[in-house]
Parts: structure tokens; sequence; C-alpha cells
């Protein structure tokens, strides 16, 4: 379990006394996108209009990151195998009207189909749509046909690995991708949280003003949604991304949304591919 309610300092049973208790921000990488927006995540003017705000938590094998989206996201999937895997999970912060994504087929499809319809512009026809609400979640498994469109705001984690295969962008068909076999070409249930086959397990903690909570795990990464507030003794705000070796109390000043990921071990064939990339 990732959170305790606070108790008598008695009562916790810290698992790894030698490691200090702690939380230390990380510092945030600022990215331009043609899709991004100019409102919404403060940023320097250098990198206008914002997509991305990046957190590197690499120690974890892990990267968390804000989107905000003016317009469509290209087509896309990572490979669900090998050094290029990743794994993904989408907490949506803020959905304006009118905003989408896309999230795997509707139907089974062939590579040629794929292929066919990346070269001609016809793919994203082919993704269920979905209209998202603040506060939904969708896990994005290694090897799903995936794109974000307009009007969002998205917390997304993920695994470190960056060999994404863009099949169809916002300015137009890409072409085919060799990797398709590497694609997941058949529709999968809506998942809102990590399968037992991802490298890593998410809570999501919603705190009132004034309230504490401990923080149980020994290292993990904490994503600040919505608030304001204590960890430790030291302050937190809206749209930081922190590393933590707990146990370590938090405290809410504002109504507080927080996601924490830690790293796990993945089940099943993952394992092996999870151990090749360290």
């Amino acid at each position: 379990m990732l959170i305790e309610t606070q108790k008598p300092r008695t009562d916790l049973q810290p698992a790894t006394p030698a490691s200090p208790f702690r939380a230390e921000p990380l510092a945030p990488q600022y990215r331009s996108r043609p899709w991004g927006r100019h409102d919404g995540i403060p940023a320097p003017a250098a990198m206008q209009p914002l997509g991305e705000m990046v957190f590197d938590a690499a120690e974890d094998g892990l990267v968390v990151k804000w989107l905000q989206t003016s317009g469509p996201l290209s087509v896309r999937f990572h490979p669900q195998r090998g050094p290029g895997r990743n794994h993904k999970w989408w907490y949506v912060a803020d959905a304006r009207p009118g905003a989408w994504l896309q999230l795997g087929l509707k139907r089974s499809a062939e590579p040629e189909e794929i292929a066919r319809a990346a070269r001609d512009g016809s793919l994203p026809g082919m993704l269920r749509r979905i209209e998202p609400a603040m506060g939904d979640m969708f896990f994005v498994e290694a090897g799903t046909l995936h794109a974000l469109g307009p009007g969002l705001t998205v917390v997304e984690l993920r695994e470190t690995g960056e060999a994404a295969r863009q099949l169809c962008g916002h300015d137009g068909p890409q072409g085919p991708d060799p990797a398709l076999h590497e694609a997941i070409l058949d529709p999968r249930p809506i998942q809102p949280l990590p399968s037992e086959h991802a490298p890593f397990r998410i809570a999501q903690e919603m705190i009132g003003p004034e309230q504490r909570v401990m923080l149980m795990d020994r290292r993990a990464c904490i994503a600040i949604v919505e608030g304001s507030g204590t960890l430790g003794n030291q302050p937190y705000q809206r749209h930081q991304c922190w590393q933590l070796n707990g146990p370590l109390p938090a405290r809410a000043i504002e109504p507080t949304v927080m996601i924490l990921a830690e790293a796990v071990e993945p089940a099943g064939e993952d394992a092996e591919g999870c151990r090749t990339r360290q």
C-alpha cells in the first residue's frame, strides 16, 4: 500500500532504516511543440507554445510528463518488447469542451491494412475515439495505437524507452512502419490502471485541507496535479514532481490531488524485458 493515514510514530514499520526519509523535487524540462498551448502550465517564453513539461526519474526507470494540447498528436505506438518497449499511463488533469483522445483499434486489422491506412491518411478513423472527463485514467499498453487530441492536459507516466513508431501525424500521413508486427492489432478493453505486466504501479490520493497522510513507500515518484502543502518539511505546489524516500508525512494546505508511481518487477513475459532494459 502506498499511503496510510497518519498514525502515532510507534505504529509505523519503516522497511529500510538505512535509507534517509526525504523528498526531493525534480527539475522540469520544458519543450515547445506545434500542438502545444500558450495558456495553462507556466513556462519560459522561449518554450511557447508549451507542449511538454518533463521530469526525468531515471533512477526509478520512469519519466513523468505534463502534456497540454491545442491540436491532435500523431498516431503512434511503442514496441512491445526490447529496449524500446514503453508502457505508459495517462491521467486527465483537464479536458476542455470538444477534447478527445484515441486509444486502440475499433476492430482487428492486419498489418497491411494499417500500412495502407497510414499511407492514405484514414488511420485515425480506425481508432477508438474517447471524449474523456477530468480525472479519467487510461493505461496505454506497449503496442497500442494511440493519439491525444486537442483541448487536453494530461499527466503521463511511462517507462524511459523512446522508440515511438509514428504512423500518421497531425500534418499528414507519415507512411507505413516496418515494425507493425510489434503493434497490438486487435481491440482490447480500456484499463484505468496498469496491468500486472507493467513495470510500475499507480496510486491516486486526494487530500483535504489540513489533512495529514503518511507516504509509506521506500522509493516512489509523486506528481502534484492540484493543490499545495508540505512533504516532510518542504513545501509542494501544483505542477511539481518529487522523488520520495519514505515513509514521509504529507500535509495539504489546499485540496490536493497527487499521483504516486512506484517501479515494480512486472509479472509474466514482461519481467525478462524489464531486466533487459536495466
